[in-house]
């Protein structure tokens, strides 16, 4: 049996159907994007709390040696931690007569502060 306007309406179906079908690729492909850069950022995330533990363990190491004067490679390390803008305004004095406890002080701030994460990578 022949239907007048069936072929137009199958015709119209089918674009509508590859319509939908490219909406949802297209869809699927920026989830996939958004996951992608949700996870490097909390792998970076990550990373860098580990780095910091490192340093807060070298400190604590200098600590238990009684060692008082801080080895300017692991204060330039520290500083760069502390310094960045993770870290919001803490600011540590230029000489190295900063106390190591002062120093694993502003790196526990620092690693506070890469733990909770920001409103905005809540929301990914």
């Amino acid at each position: 049996m022949f239907v007048a306007g069936s072929t137009t309406a199958r015709a119209c179906f089918a674009q509508g159907r590859e319509a939908l079908f490219d909406q949802t690729s297209l869809t699927v492909g920026d989830l996939r994007a958004q996951d992608h850069d949700a996870r490097r950022m909390r792998y970076a995330r990550r990373h860098r709390i580990r780095l910091i533990d490192q340093v807060i363990n070298e400190f604590e190491l200098l600590n238990l040696a009684g060692v008082s004067v801080v080895p300017g490679e692991l204060t330039r390390r520290a500083t760069g931690f502390i310094s960045s803008d993770a870290a919001g305004a803490r600011v540590m004095p230029d000489d190295r007569a900063v106390p190591i406890a002062d120093w694993v002080s502003a790196l526990f701030e620092v690693q506070d502060a890469l733990m909770l994460p920001s409103p905005s990578y809540r929301n990914l």
